[in-house]
């Protein structure tokens, strides 16, 4: 069969996850989700495979309803997104409005939260709900072959006008088992992280993250799974022979949730002599000295952490199960060793005040993080917090609505993500210690500094996320 990974055109860049979706003028990443899909196609199934990503390559519905025409597959594959979600169902109708045979495959966290709606009004023919590789191969198979779906868990399909759905969306015991995902059919150089070298790459070793913070869609539930550090090499020394890259991206929840195989993996960076600079996320209170140094010598440049507040009461209302105090030096050490440093913040928990919102601005002032990256509060459905806060929001699926009903909070919250970058990012100290960029990419620099200022001189049209790292 010929298969299409469609990344949803979208009028601005979004960037479409599993566990969240966020618009970033100055990143994009490949959709891995429907990479790996994309590898048990060609390699267990021995199947043409096409990947048009339209928000990478900037094409329309128009563009990519001609590629369609002629590629003509005989499935689409694609992932849903988050605040995009209205407009990207409304791009699959269109889709399949002008293709209305061939068979459309979505998943995502919110076609598996929501799959009944979706099936009542968007003209998709299958759903895979949570973790969606093996059911694929299922699906993939009952497509080629007419193989019975009677029996297969996580599948919602339609059946003589009918809507079939099978049990839970299991998860996938070992992620070493599947197939190399299908790097490349990626077109190199249009993706990038700020001030990271270019072919850049990305890779997910782990599934799943073990903490239990109220507030985070998951990357298909708690259980950690993980891809051994032997295949890990044998990824990235792929994506090295088939795209050239030059820096990778470790998109994993909690990148050193296992310090152990973290350890071993620099390890093996370092005797395959893979030269790469790379990133990660995690959390500050996963990591040490002797961790740090290690992964300082594999490559690494620069470790997002999810810190989301200063104020331990914040932090304690979210079930983050962080110590404000125990982690500063973790975070500080970074520092000393060469290591870049971002802090992810949110503000407007339901609760949070103006001193919790300073705690928070001289928390990230003393860890000395290079950036910081605030986004406003959004529950998502799916999430014990959501539930929990359920009669304060304006939720529905289609249209789309998530927001508080509270509008003055909503005003006022928005107002505390600008003022968080504005007292954080144009102090003295910190232009004087960052200047230096200017000189070492000038034009990413600049880019850089529109796109923040843009931000926050012009109103406030929407609580969709703009995240700036």
């Amino acid at each position: 069969m010929k298969t299409l990974l469609l990344n949803l055109p979208h009028r601005t860049k979004v960037i479409r996850r599993y566990m969240c979706s966020y618009n970033a003028p100055n990143i994009m990443f490949p959709p891995l989700e429907l990479l790996a899909l994309g590898g048990i196609a060609k390699r267990w199934k021995n199947g043409e495979v096409k990947l048009i990503d339209a928000i990478a390559e900037d094409l329309s519905l128009e563009d990519v309803e001609h590629c369609i025409g002629a590629f003509a597959p005989d499935v689409i594959v694609s992932i849903s997104g988050f605040e995009c979600f209205e407009e990207d169902m409304g791009v699959i109708s269109q889709i399949k409005k002008n293709s209305p045979t061939t068979p459309f495959i979505l998943f995502g966290h919110y076609a598996t939260q929501f799959w009944r709606e979706i099936m009542e009004k968007v003209p998709v023919d299958f759903i895979l709900l949570g973790e969606p590789d093996l059911k694929f191969a299922k699906v993939y198979e009952h497509l080629e072959n007419g193989k019975t779906l009677d029996e297969t868990d996580g599948v919602v399909y339609r059946k003589e006008g009918t809507v079939i759905t099978n049990g839970n969306d299991h998860r996938i015991p070992d992620p070493n088992e599947l197939p190399i995902p299908a790097y490349e059919l990626l077109k190199g150089g249009l993706y990038f992280e700020p001030f990271m070298e270019r072919p850049f790459g990305m890779i997910q070793t782990a599934r799943g993250c073990p903490y239990q913070c109220n507030y985070c869609v998951k990357s298909f539930g708690t259980k950690l799974t993980t891809l051994r550090p032997e295949r890990i090499i044998e990824e990235l020394l792929f994506m090295k022979q088939h795209l050239g890259i030059r820096s990778i991206r470790f998109i994993d929840d909690t990148f050193t949730a296992i310090p152990k195989n973290v350890l071993r993996l620099c390890e093996l960076m370092v005797a395959n002599n893979l030269n790469l600079t790379w990133s990660c996320l995690t959390r500050p209170d996963t990591i040490n000295r002797e961790l740090l140094t290690a992964m300082k010598a594999a490559g690494c440049k620069r470790i997002f952490f999810g810190v989301e507040s200063g104020s331990q009461r914040v932090l304690d209302l979210y079930n983050k199960g962080l110590d404000v105090k125990s982690t500063l030096p973790n975070l500080q050490a970074c520092q000393q060793l060469g290591i870049e440093t971002l802090g992810w913040f949110m503000v407007g928990q339901p609760g949070e005040t103006r001193e919790d919102l300073d705690c928070s601005i001289a928390y990230a002032k003393q860890a000395g993080f290079n950036y910081v990256l605030v986004s406003k509060f959004i529950p998502y459905p799916g999430t014990p917090i959501f539930s929990e806060i359920r009669d304060q929001i304006n939720f529905s699926i289609l249209p789309y609505k998530n927001e508080f009903k509270d509008k003055t909070k909503e005003q006022e919250y928005h107002g505390w993500e600008k003022e968080f970058f504005l007292r954080y990012y144009f102090r003295p100290a910190y232009v004087f210690n960052n200047f230096k960029r200017f000189f070492a990419s000038p034009t990413e620099f600049v880019g850089n500094v529109k796109n923040l200022s843009m931000y926050l001189l012009l109103p406030n049209r929407s609580n969709k996320r703009k995240d700036f790292a």
